[in-house]
């Protein structure tokens, strides 16, 4: 759509303040010879951003990058000043509250040429981050579930309520669009299978689209979107699909579904390239998250998605892959290593990002910044230590030493339900990171994480041996590592009793800052989590 929005950036040395408001329309007086229209793409409806009162906007060259920021007026209106010409560049736009923080984000697909009389659309939409998977019913049989929503324009505390599309196990976000992947559960296991629903989700109003594609192959892993909306790359236990040409598809006949390698695929990255091309980079085989550390995962790569071939570049430690600014990379948790990844081949930008106890399993790239998931297992025994998970930053190349943005140690409280004031804490053996995004043009780091947790019963106070696993989705400040959001989606836990006296009903509590479902009905396991512009 047209305005909402609507900036001009001059070329030369003038200035001009325009439109830029709800109402759209024209500047309010005569452009000069020479401009560059910018519009902001708003879809118009009730998910519109707002509450911003400035407008951020970066344009990324080669040699580095301008930012201009302007503040809204009560009409709409704000002034970025003159921008000189110049070729290929990427732009993103953010928009801002009061307190700095973003409410709108949005990106161009391709770099564009600041050009005299050139229209540069940049599609905006609300910072959301969306996740799935099944869930248990009332007779303990896996179903499916609706996915829900943190909607961090709006500081409300997720609580599941937000329902997103029938019953998703896979949510892929692809620049501005928003697409869903419906599959069964194994009533028993849980275990995903069959055929698998394609269906576009609006991102106006969270509305599910008809079914667009099929796909037939594995349980639904991972998936990834280009930014200008046309292409999915997804990943199954059996397969690696590229469909293409799903943006503003009629009917399923418009869709071209291409199925690219056979293996067990669960990472998946996708990029625009300097050239208007689209590629993306996979993992299969990947090795289990604990144990020694495999060695055999492969990393394999489609050059252009317009010609979808998959290639196989190398075997090693990998354990995820990530996108940005047109360049493809991965991370090799067995070595601790950052590399770039192109078609002839993988090569490595900086390692030294683990020690020998943790080992490196997600990755996320924005601005030349990369933000890795770090894990520990516990150590049981009588010097025993929960398991940790830990983000790190650093540059994609050599410079600065990583930091740690944030870390913990994996621990839960369970309460009986039939004692009031009885808890008992247990410390985690496993916490693995599940899915890691950044948003909002690098604002928002955003990852699943799974927990195990294990007690030895307790005879003196009658705590029956405990194994509980749960499922957070965790949004921090991406320059502060400071929390956001901090849901538990699931938990469930087994209880073996050895006496009649020993306490058979328990649940988990939540901590400071956590919330949960505020319906058991809508927890969930989450197989997928995706962030509208998210960058993985």
């Amino acid at each position: 759509m047209r305005p909402p929005a609507l900036l001009t950036a001059l070329l030369g040395p003038a200035s001009l303040a325009l439109v830029a408001g709800c109402g759209g329309g024209n500047p309010t007086q005569p452009a000069p010879d020479q401009h560059v229209n910018l519009v902001l793409d708003i879809p118009n409806a009730v998910l519109d951003p707002i509450g911003y009162t400035t407008v951020e906007v970066t344009l990324h060259e080669a040699n580095g990058d301008t930012v201009r920021a302007a503040a809204v007026d009560s009409a709409g209106r704000f002034d970025l000043g003159a921008i000189d010409p110049r070729p290929g560049v990427w732009i993103e736009a953010a928009l801002r509250n009061d307190s700095g923080a973003a409410v709108g984000y949005g990106r161009t697909a391709t770099p564009s040429d600041f050009a005299d009389g050139a229209e540069i659309v940049v599609p905006v939409r609300r910072p959301i981050a969306y996740i799935a998977g099944p869930k248990k019913a009332a007779s303990n049989a896996w179903i499916g579930s609706a996915g829900t929503a943190s909607d961090l324009s709006t500081g409300a505390r997720l609580d599941g309520s937000i329902q997103i599309g029938a019953k998703p196990v896979l949510v892929v976000a692809a620049g501005p669009r928003l697409y869903t992947l419906d599959q069964v559960a194994n009533t028993s296991s849980g275990v995903l299978g069959g055929t698998a629903s394609l269906r576009e989700v609006s991102t106006a109003d969270h509305t599910t689209g008809a079914v667009v594609a099929t796909l037939d192959g594995g349980s639904m892993q991972d998936g990834a979107g280009t930014d200008d909306g046309t292409a999915l790359v997804i990943a199954t236990s059996t397969r690696l699909f590229v469909i293409d040409n799903v943006g503003g598809a009629s009917a399923s006949a418009d869709v071209a579904v291409h199925e690219v390698a056979v293996g067990n695929f669960s990472r998946v990255a996708t990029v625009g390239m300097a050239d208007g091309s689209r590629a993306a980079v996979a993992i299969a085989a990947r090795g289990s998250a604990t144990g020694a550390c495999a060695t055999t995962a492969e990393l394999w790569v489609i050059p252009d998605l317009a010609n979808p071939v998959a290639t196989k570049l190398a075997t090693g430690g990998f354990t995820d892959v990530a996108a940005d600014a047109g360049k493809l990379y991965y991370i090799d948790g067995c070595k601790g290593e950052l590399g770039e990844v192109k078609a002839t081949g993988a090569t490595k930008t900086r390692g030294g990002l683990t020690t020998t106890t943790s080992r490196a399993t997600a990755l996320a790239v924005s601005n030349g910044q990369a933000w890795v998931g770090v894990e520990k297992p516990g150590v049981s025994g009588a010097n025993s230590t929960p398991a940790t998970t830990s983000l790190i930053v650093t540059p994609v190349g050599a410079g600065d030493m990583p930091r740690t943005l944030w870390t913990e140690s994996a621990q839960q409280v369970l309460r009986a339900t039939q004692f009031q004031g009885v808890e008992r804490r247990l410390d985690a053996v496993t916490a693995q990171f599940q899915q890691l995004e950044l948003g909002a043009g690098g604002d928002y780091v955003v990852a699943t994480i799974a927990s195990g947790f294990h007690g030895d019963r307790v005879s003196s106070a009658n705590f029956p041996t405990m194994d509980v696993v749960t499922e957070e989705l965790r949004v921090f400040d991406a320059s502060t590592g400071g929390a956001v959001q901090r849901y538990r989606s699931w938990c469930e836990g087994t209880f073996t009793t050895a006496t009649i006296n020993d306490i058979d009903s328990w649940a988990c509590s939540i901590t400071t800052g956590q919330t949960e479902p505020g319906n058991p009905d809508d927890e969930h396991r989450v197989t997928s989590m995706t962030f509208l512009f998210g960058k993985k």
